[in-house]
């Protein structure tokens, strides 16, 4: 059903895009930060320039990294089922579809990923295996994330300078998970290559 693929050259890529996103984000939340919670008033002309020019960029990442990060997603869980010898209980589809389902997105997709982990590490094994602390962290720091941007969103009309407050720590948040998400797909990426060359050379 599944074909095993490399994914060093769409892990570099995500990664590559992931860090632009994490820097204009931070960026973009501590303006918003600066201008509405410290100053109370709006930036000079020539910094609104230069930071709509940073939010640009902030928004092609994030819609970029979104791409990459799912098409990652499915390639690794796809890798992993083959590795795994196709006994995983979600599929390389729903590894990424999980995320678009309202509750079953809280926890489906670490369920996914906690596979794709395992049977990169363990092969048909990865029923019995553990994963590190990285993968608790990277989904709660998603979920506290998560909570934090809904705040800023339906604060940002009536109480601007507490949005812009929540907005720099989510800011912080999404550049400790992104950090996180970072390590969790290369460390992914050399498991399924030291896997699979095991495999090529059994």
């Amino acid at each position: 059903m599944y074909e095993y693929k490399d994914i060093n050259r769409l892990t570099r890529a995500a990664v590559a895009v992931l860090w632009v996103y994490l820097v204009t984000k931070f960026v973009v939340a501590f303006g918003a930060f600066y201008s509405m919670a410290v100053t109370g008033e709006p930036l000079p002309p020539g910094l609104l320039i230069a930071f709509g020019f940073v939010a640009i960029i902030f928004m092609l990442a994030m819609v970029t990294a979104f791409i990459l990060v799912g098409c990652w997603v499915y390639r690794a869980s796809a890798n992993a089922h083959v590795l795994a010898g196709g006994d995983l209980s979600i599929s390389a589809g729903w590894a990424v579809g999980w995320y678009f389902v309202p509750f079953a997105n809280l926890y489906q997709p670490y369920v996914a990923m906690k596979e794709t982990w395992l049977a990169s590490h363990y092969r048909g094994d990865w029923g019995v295996g553990d994963v590190p602390a990285l993968l608790p962290w990277w989904w709660g720091l998603w979920i506290v994330s998560g909570v934090l941007g809904e705040i800023v969103f339906l604060t940002r009309k009536d109480s601007p300078s507490f949005s812009a407050e929540a907005g720099l720590v989510s800011g912080v948040l999404t550049v400790a998970l992104s950090l996180v998400l970072i390590r969790i797909m290369q460390r992914i990426r050399d498991a399924q290559k030291d896997t699979h060359q095991a495999d090529i050379f059994a």
